[in-house]
């Protein structure tokens, strides 16, 4: 459905309408992000299919908080002449308030168009062709190739097959004279969570290995996580210089099309990124769903609830038919098929279902399915059924 002005302005504020999925941009996350940030490399990403079931993109189903999509609409009718710097909210108000929630000051925060622009400019800011840059594999790939274009060397360690969580001694070994680890917490494909001593014992021998290298922890999925020993690095990026922490509206709070992020760091590793920074790298809407989202509290815990029983569900399902996913704390599961993904997505879409893409090196083996809503889960799984079989 395409979106006219007096279409926007006159839907009433419901996730079930079509505003919902017109702002969360469902299914794109693919496109726009990991398939080539530079244009190198893009995939070919096929249109969604009407009424098809778009569980590929780790997205929020429901879309924004209500009080978010009225802001949304009011700053359009109010803001939509001004630029973010000069609108209400405007680019410091939020500024302020995600200092405020996080018990910071202003200066240890710095906004990007979503948590994707600060992945790339750390890896312009941290990684040259003399310092190179760790991860995992399978995780995030944005950050890896934009290193790799600027001619920094990649160094990729394996996951650990049997868990699924990044191998955290290898990532350790591998940090000597790095400029930038990235550190995909919970890690995306997989879902896997690092404990809090696991993050901080990282921290500590890699500072000491390696002072002058810097850690970002990519907590993209924070809000889902329901591990009880989960610690977010929060505390540990404003106490060390060379180390940040970035986060999004994206996923939990449904905003992946209005494109807000932010990280959170000490305030010389947060000066240095804001140097690469665009200099007006939001929008009006975004800005003014973000400051409404943050201060949400009721939506936080059923959004929660919603996506851990939907999870669940099709964890149990898959599980009746002999195949495992690791341990989720996110929005998707990471489900191992003995099969190629490839072939295994061709069939879901084939009855209308879509679902995550490869994820090298695992792509022959594991496949990546996101939470979409309770309804859609159990249509989904039906599909799988059949394709499994």
């Amino acid at each position: 459905m395409p979106l006219s002005r007096r279409a926007f302005f006159g839907l009433e504020v419901s996730a079930s309408q079509p505003t919902a999925p017109l702002i969360i941009a469902r299914g794109r996350e693919a496109l726009s992000e990991e398939l080539g940030p530079l244009g190198s490399e893009i995939g070919v990403i096929q249109p969604p299919q009407d009424g098809e079931i778009r569980i590929s993109s780790n997205e929020n189903p429901l879309g924004p908080p209500p009080a978010a999509v009225e802001a949304i609409r009011g700053s359009f009718g109010r803001d939509a002449g001004r630029y973010p710097f000069n609108s209400q909210p405007n680019m410091s108000d939020l500024t302020r308030a995600m200092a405020e929630k996080h018990g910071c000051e202003p200066d240890n925060i710095v906004l990007g168009a979503g948590s994707g622009e600060i992945l790339k400019n750390a890896a312009h800011a941290f990684t040259n062709r003399d310092r190179h840059f760790v991860t995992g594999t399978p995780s995030y790939l944005q950050p890896s190739r934009v290193a790799r274009y600027l001619g920094a060397t990649v160094v990729s360690i394996p996951v650990n097959r049997a868990d699924g969580k990044l191998d955290l001694d290898a990532m350790e070994a591998a940090a000597r004279g790095a400029g930038l680890i990235f550190l995909c917490n919970p890690n995306n494909p997989t879902s896997t969570v690092h404990t809090g001593s696991d993050v901080r014992a990282f921290a500590r021998t890699v500072r000491r290995n390696s002072p002058n290298t810097v850690i970002h922890f990519d907590e993209a999925y924070h809000e889902y996580v329901t591990h009880p020993d989960y610690e977010p690095a929060m505390e540990l990026a404003l106490e060390r210089p060379n180390v940040f922490v970035t986060r999004t509206f994206s996923k939990l709070f449904g905003m992946a099309g209005m494109r807000i992020g932010y990280g959170v760091g000490h305030r010389d590793t947060i000066a240095t990124l804001r140097r690469y920074s665009l200099t007006v790298n939001t929008n009006v809407p975004g800005l003014a769903a973000g400051y409404a989202a943050v201060r949400e509290r009721d939506f936080v815990r059923t959004e929660q609830r919603r996506n851990t029983e939907a999870k669940q569900y099709t964890i149990d399902f898959l599980a009746r038919l002999g195949y495992e996913s690791y341990n989720s704390q996110t929005n998707f599961i990471f489900v191992e098929l003995g099969k190629p993904a490839a072939d295994f997505r061709a069939g879901c879409r084939e009855h209308g279902v879509a679902v995550g893409r490869d994820f090298p090196p695992m792509e022959r083996t594991h496949a990546r399915i996101s939470i979409g809503t309770m309804d859609e889960m159990t249509r989904a799984c039906a599909v799988f059924e059949e394709v499994l079989a």
